[in-house]
């Protein structure tokens, strides 16, 4: 089922090309594909608190262990880098080569990992990177959150943020945003994706997915 979802919030961000976003319980942090920088911003104030440098950014981004991890370069890598000082401390292939990486999150359970291609969304150890688990979804991901037991992807051509419930291994419900969205987080309240056409950081709040 397809709905329309109202903008809750929008930040309007000094950007050319959005690319990830992640939230950490203080930041929105968010990749811009120009200036290859990762940057922290405050979502009460809408000010860039910090920031630092990425070759390569690409598609998404998330945070493991503190560290950020951003998809990079035409591999689609995962480079892991210290948030203070933009130190690289590892990079890991994209763990299927050749194809388009461009969902990212890191949770509990795992590491989810979107395809854009393939139209699937692998679940991976986040140490071994050992699949546990794929789920195939209707609409090419350029950006993943989870929220509880759902998968929230973004459809940047179509302007959509789509639903996948994972006990059901099927997407349930698609909603219209503003914008064509890129990445997306989840801030345990509200769900942000990054409007690549206007470069606002935008909020939908989602019955039954998330709390208004």
């Amino acid at each position: 089922m397809r709905f329309a979802a109202g903008s809750a919030r929008d930040i309007p961000v000094r950007a050319l090309k959005l690319c990830g976003l992640t939230w950490t319980g203080q930041f929105l942090w968010f990749s811009e594909a120009v200036s290859n920088q990762i940057m922290a911003l405050d979502p009460y104030t809408g000010t860039v608190e910090h920031r630092v440098p990425c070759a390569g950014v690409r598609t998404d981004l998330t945070t493991v262990d503190g560290n950020l991890v951003q998809v990079v370069g035409e591999e689609r890598a995962l480079r892991v880098i210290d948030p203070e000082d933009g130190q690289v401390m590892a990079e890991v292939p994209n763990p299927r080569p050749g194809n388009l990486l461009c969902g990212l999150e890191a949770t509990a359970q795992g590491i989810w990992m979107g395809y854009e291609d393939l139209r699937v969304v692998d679940l991976r150890d986040k140490r071994t990177f050992a699949l546990l688990e794929t789920y195939r979804v209707r609409h090419p991901i350029a950006g993943l959150t989870v929220s509880d037991s759902y998968v929230v992807y973004a459809d940047h051509r179509a302007g959509t943020v789509n639903i996948l419930d994972l006990e059901a291994r099927r997407d349930v419900a698609s909603y219209s945003v503003a914008g064509n969205p890129t990445g997306v987080t989840w801030d345990g309240s509200r769900i942000w994706y990054c409007d690549f056409t206007t470069l606002q950081l935008r909020a939908i709040e989602v019955p039954g997915i998330t709390k208004g």
